[in-house]
């Protein structure tokens, strides 16, 4: 993830800037297609992407959905600025694609490209002769192949999927470019928080691995389909990145 990425930064630059170490990183309620149309068809947020709470700004992140109903797409591009961009241009891309059934989102592959990097991907496979299953490749090689089960997400399509589960479950696989990991997903309240974008009612969700290697933190906006204004991703190292929205394009619900 960006967060491994960043440890390409020659040693000489981490004297002036902290080198990130590495990490990991819902839809209206799809029990059939039309109330998937609650979820506006196309959407953006623009995030300010920092390390910490309050620490350096590394760069920014463009997320991005579309979907008729009964497929989805979403994007979350990310790239360095300011003097982090200097030290180590970054041009990175996740694209996660599936449909919309009865557990809200199905993802069907998520893929992971950098420039100058192999192409990664999780690819779902839920009809297969030996049950369903995510394969994680690396190009061609196989990483992994788990079994999956109603629900399980990639770690993308999380971010879409969490704030619209009718009932949060006890334990879901979260899959990635290099991993999965089973997590839990807690709800954490309301909370009235202020991001560049403005000021948000929203709902605090967090998910955890038992091992600890992967920790998500969601404020999801109540007034505009539950989007995510505020991420906090982080590992077993408690590093950090914050995502805070700088502008939403969702249409509000108010």
């Amino acid at each position: 993830m960006w967060l491994t990425m960043l440890r390409a930064v020659p040693v000489v630059c981490i004297s002036t800037m902290v080198v990130l170490s590495g990490m990991f990183p819902g839809v209206g309620r799809a029990d059939n297609g039309k109330e998937a149309l609650v979820w506006p068809s196309t959407g953006a947020v623009d995030y300010r992407v920092s390390y910490g709470e309050g620490g350096l700004v590394l760069g920014q992140g463009h997320y991005s959905w579309a979907h008729d109903g009964a497929k989805y797409q979403m994007r979350l591009a990310l790239e360095t600025t300011g003097i982090v961009a200097m030290l180590h241009k970054l041009d990175y891309v996740q694209l996660s694609q599936g449909d919309i059934g009865m557990n809200g989102l199905r993802p069907s592959r998520f893929d992971v490209n950098q420039q100058g990097k192999t192409p990664e991907v999780a690819l779902f496979d839920w009809n297969g002769e030996s049950g369903a299953r995510v394969s994680i490749r690396r190009g061609e090689r196989e990483r992994h192949n788990l079994e999956l089960t109603p629900g399980d997400q990639d770690i993308l399509s999380i971010w879409r999927q969490v704030g619209h589960m009718d009932k949060l479950p006890d334990s879901l696989l979260i899959a990635g470019n290099k991993s999965a990991r089973h997590a839990r997903i807690v709800s954490l309240g309301d909370v009235d928080l202020k991001v560049p974008a403005g000021r948000f009612a929203t709902r605090h969700f967090n998910a955890r691995s038992e091992d600890g290697k992967l920790k998500i933190d969601f404020w999801l906006a109540k007034a505009h389909h539950m989007v995510p204004v505020r991420v906090i991703l982080g590992d077993e190292k408690s590093d950090t990145l914050v995502f805070e929205a700088t502008a939403l394009r969702v249409p509000s619900t108010d």
